[in-house]
């Protein structure tokens, strides 16, 4: 193998699929990232088994050939190199990369143990905007578990039916679920998708604003943007039938601004910031939402305008949680729903909306 690209080409690409490499694998051939050189391209992969990213770039390409570099090493070198012409060549075991008048050279892994690269090739099951999915993993996401003990719950349930996608995501304390409009509809399927792997692709769109098609197929799903594919393992099992845990009917409501709520609740949430059950007090009456927060340092009391129907409530939540939720909303109004104390109280947008958050209160003693 050798070959001439671009430095800042190579490492965007390095950065890209290393975000699949494994850190600390069981396997150490996991922890390196794949190089295959043809056709004036160099394509670049990485995988831990569960995600699978390949980015391909324009190379001039002098002689054919495939290897797997060390991953950590190989792109933390090529990050420094800046925008210089850089030359890779394989001799024997031996990687060497030359820039100007400088040289590297270490020893590759072996090729054979690397796994294959998945590359699914059917139709695809449908399209979204960019936009909406970008909006679409930020608000479905945050609800995801990080306990290893329910692994179903590390990820987000995606219900495609006709022409919409839903999304949800829960950890047995709060709940997202969010629709989307999707187009080439092709066959409805519901599926699970780790969070991790989502997070990864709302990277891959950040600057997209076009459309986006995803496959499915046995497994896995997988996405392709911009001369990059993000393939990733779906997680088996059945989903907590989260219908039955949203309520239908409350005893109240409040309506409120946004901005002025979330910046008051972020306030309050700085004194218990590091306790253990990190809580803040509503009272809301009338036209106002009294928000408190105390312990053994000091108390912070903040008020913010409301409306309210129906009964005055006072009732406590885990000030991330509450500041989670709102920090994804981008509406000016929110209407925030309640049933007493101790029932889940649901946050969603004053008017009409494709998204709702739901939060269980905190106990008060």
């Amino acid at each position: 193998m050798k070959l001439i690209c671009d430095g800042l080409d190579l490492a965007e690409a390095v950065s890209t699929v290393g975000r699949a490499a494994s850190a600390r694998a069981i396997n150490p051939i996991l922890e390196g990232i794949k190089l295959t050189a043809i056709d004036g391209t160099l394509t670049l992969a990485a995988t831990d088994l569960e995600m699978y990213i390949q980015k391909t770039i324009r190379a001039d390409i002098k002689q054919n050939g495939t290897v797997v570099v060390p991953g950590k090493l190989f792109a933390e070198y090529v990050g420094k190199l800046g925008k210089n012409s850089v030359t890779l060549t394989l001799e024997g075991d031996n990687m060497i990369i030359t820039h100007g008048e400088n040289v590297c050279n270490f020893q590759c892994m072996l090729l054979v143990e690397y796994p294959d690269i998945i590359n699914l090739k059917t139709k695809p099951h449908f399209s979204i905007k960019s936009e909406d999915l970008r909006d679409f993993i930020t608000k479905a996401k945050i609800s995801a578990s990080t306990d290893d003990s329910r692994p179903i719950l590390k990820g987000v349930l995606c219900e495609i039916k006709a022409q919409t996608i839903t999304g949800v995501s829960l950890d047995g304390f709060r709940l997202s679920k969010i629709q989307k409009t999707i187009a080439n509809h092709s066959k409805d399927t519901t599926i699970v998708v780790p969070a991790r792997s989502l997070d990864e692709i709302k990277k891959l769109v950040a600057d997209d604003n076009g459309e986006v098609s995803i496959i499915i197929e046995n497994k896995f799903f997988q996405v392709n943007i911009n001369k990059t594919t993000f393939a990733g393992r779906l997680i088996d099992g059945e989903f907590i039938n989260y219908r039955q845990i949203i309520p239908a009917n409350f005893a109240s409501s409040v309506v409120v601004e946004k901005v002025a709520f979330e910046a008051a609740v972020e306030r309050a949430g700085l004194l218990v910031r590091n306790d253990k059950i990190n809580l803040v007090t509503l009272h809301i009456a009338d036209k106002l939402i009294g928000i408190t927060s105390n312990n053994e340092i000091g108390k912070i009391a903040e008020k913010v305008p409301a409306s309210l129907t129906g009964k005055d409530t006072k009732i406590s939540f885990n000030a991330k949680y509450l500041y989670d939720a709102l920090r994804a909303i981008s509406n000016d109004f929110i209407k925030i729903s309640f049933s007493g104390e101790l029932s889940p109280c649901i946050i969603e947008s004053a008017k009409a909306g494709d998204y709702l958050f739901l939060i269980l209160p905190v106990r008060m003693s």
